[in-house]
Order: C-alpha cells, then sequence, then structure tokens
C-alpha cells in the first residue's frame, strides 16, 4: 500500500512538473509555461529597424562602428568614421552605442562633436543588430562589451571585422579592395 501511495505521488509530481515546464493550454485556460510569441514588430526581427531600411538592405558597402561614450578610444576614432564618410560618398557610414543610458549617450555625441547623422537609434533594436553583425541568433545574449569594433557589410553579409581602434589606412585600403 505504501509502495502504491509513493508511486502516485511520484507520478502526480512528475506530472506536475511537465505541465508546469512545457505548458498546457485547453481553451483560453492556460497552466505553465507557454510558448513565446514573438510578433512582426518584435525588437529581435531587425526587419523593422532604421538599421535594416536604411542600411542593412542597401546596395552599398556598409561601414558599422560599435562604440560607448565611456570608451576613450571610441571618442578618439570618431574623426576617422567622419574623414571616412567624406573620402568614401558611395560608401553608408554608421555608429551603433552600446550605451544604456540615453541621456549620458546624448550628452556624449553633443560633448564631442558625434556626427548625428551616422549615429543609429540606441534602440530596442541594438541586441538584434549585434547579434547580427556577430552571425549569432537574433535572440541570443550577449556575453561581452568588447569595443570598439568596426564592421564591413556587404550584400547583406559581414565581410570584414576589425576589434579596436580603426586606422584610417587598413580601413581605406580594406573598403578600396571591396569596390
Amino acid at each position: 500500500m505504501k509502495k502504491k501511495g509513493l508511486i502516485t505521488i511520484s507520478v502526480i509530481i512528475l506530472l506536475l512538473f511537465i505541465i508546469y515546464n512545457v505548458g498546457f493550454q485547453f481553451g483560453n485556460f492556460t497552466i505553465g509555461k507557454q510558448y513565446d510569441q514573438i510578433e512582426s514588430n518584435s525588437k529581435f526581427y531587425i526587419e523593422n529597424s532604421k538599421f535594416s531600411k536604411d542600411y542593412l538592405f542597401s546596395d552599398k558597402i556598409i561601414v558599422i562602428n560599435l562604440w560607448a561614450s565611456w570608451c576613450k578610444p571610441c571618442l578618439e576614432e570618431m574623426p576617422v568614421f567622419t574623414k571616412m564618410k567624406k573620402d568614401f560618398p558611395t560608401v553608408k557610414f554608421a555608429t551603433l552605442s552600446i550605451d544604456k543610458d540615453e541621456k549620458k549617450l546624448t550628452s556624449s555625441i553633443k560633448d564631442h562633436n558625434i556626427s548625428d547623422d551616422i549615429t543609429l537609434e540606441n534602440s530596442e533594436y541594438r541586441k538584434a543588430i549585434r547579434n547580427f553583425l556577430e552571425n549569432r541568433e537574433l535572440k541570443s545574449l550577449i556575453k561581452n562589451e568588447i569595443v570598439p569594433v568596426t564592421y564591413i557589410i556587404k550584400n547583406k553579409k559581414v565581410v570584414y571585422k576589425l576589434t579596436g581602434t580603426t586606422d584610417y589606412d587598413e580601413l581605406r585600403n580594406k573598403l578600396n579592395s571591396l569596390k
């Protein structure tokens, strides 16, 4: 009798564990975890982002620089991108900050005369954009915050990645080789 009771309790606990972790839905009634519903305007669908519309789906070569307002080398290399933009008018340039504090980011952009026209919005799509650049699942967790990093995109694929401060001559030579 004790053995049957112990088996029954074990089966009930196992069923409850499965229902809670997998989920169960009967009409509008739900128990446990449910599959995530990702809507078409989700932050993981970068097709809806300014990055995708203005840069990724462009036929041009794109240079994206990942930076942060607290990163001294990042701020020091910003003039390189301003000069590059003038020297390579057929290439699209953009910067994407990893800053989470919008006020500090806005202040840094103003204080360091960073060109607003090449600064991507610090939006909800930031994580998906970064995952795209690193060729990871768009919903992946970002485990490190390494900046500066510069990416060159051609035909919707990252073809070059430079970690660390960008050298004007190196970037110029790479862009010339991609024409």
